[in-house]
């Protein structure tokens, strides 16, 4: 008897149909799985991009009233600039501590140091205050930052890209004298008063008294710090001293 059997059609078809199905199977994981992936990460990447589209958008509807609110606030850098000198130098801090001097009789003068343009402030960065060779403004530098315009001459009707470069590049300057002399009380009160009434841009950084114990003096040593921002256009001006009354004729009388 032969114990081989033989396939039917039937069988034949089923096998077949079988195989069909596993090429199918093989085909979806390996193709259409993929591609249903990488839809799913397209979809993923438009979805972002729709986003930032949006956001563009709104941008774009809000670019005037930014640039206003920039122009505005420029405006107010530009006032606050305009109120400092273009350089600060020795004879200048001469000056106003010879007109402090003056306007208060009890102050008698000890010493004077002068500690002149120290960088403080360049394009938008802090320094740690590392004063120029020769202790005096970098005029090169100064040139090169200079803007076209003055900040002075900036209002409400200057185009808006002039007021954010005019006041966009500058560098502050710091010039520190420390000053040692002594007073009465309410002269030293005046001194404090005056520095603050200046028309000039000065602070007191450090101060300190000192009573004498057989008199009404006090022994002071003041650190007063004069600034001045140059790239604002503006142009530096010597101290008129040609109405003041300083030295003497003969420095061997009293």
């Amino acid at each position: 008897m032969d114990t081989k059997k033989k396939m039917s059609n039937r069988d034949k078809m089923m096998l077949f149909v079988f195989g069909a199905i596993l090429i199918v199977a093989a085909a979806y994981f390996l193709v259409f799985a993929k591609m249903n992936e990488k839809k799913s990460t397209l979809a993923a990447e438009n979805a972002t991009l729709s986003q930032e589209v949006s956001q563009l958008e709104t941008m774009e509807a809000q670019k005037e009233s930014v640039l206003q609110e920039t122009k505005d606030t420029q405006l107010k850098v530009a006032e606050v600039l305009g109120k400092f000198p273009a350089e600060v130098r020795t004879e200048d801090a001469i000056y106003d501590l010879n007109d402090m001097y003056e306007s208060i009789s009890d102050v008698k003068i000890q010493s004077e140091n002068f500690n002149m343009n120290q960088i403080f402030y360049r394009q938008g960065a802090v320094s740690d205050g590392t004063a120029t060779t020769d202790g005096t403004t970098d005029t090169a530098d100064t040139e090169q930052k200079t803007n076209p315009a003055s900040v002075a001459a900036i209002t409400s009707d200057t185009p808006t890209n002039d007021v954010i470069s005019a006041a966009a590049d500058y560098t502050g300057y710091r010039s520190t004298v420390n000053v040692a002399f002594t007073s009465t009380y309410e002269s030293l009160k005046k001194v404090v008063d005056f520095i603050n009434k200046s028309k000039d841009r000065m602070t007191i950084s450090q101060i300190s008294a000192t009573a004498g114990e057989e008199d009404n003096l006090l022994t002071c040593n003041m650190a007063i710090d004069m600034y001045a921002i140059s790239g604002t256009g503006e142009i530096y001006e010597a101290p008129n001293v040609s109405n003041g009354n300083t030295g003497v004729d003969n420095i061997f009388r009293k």
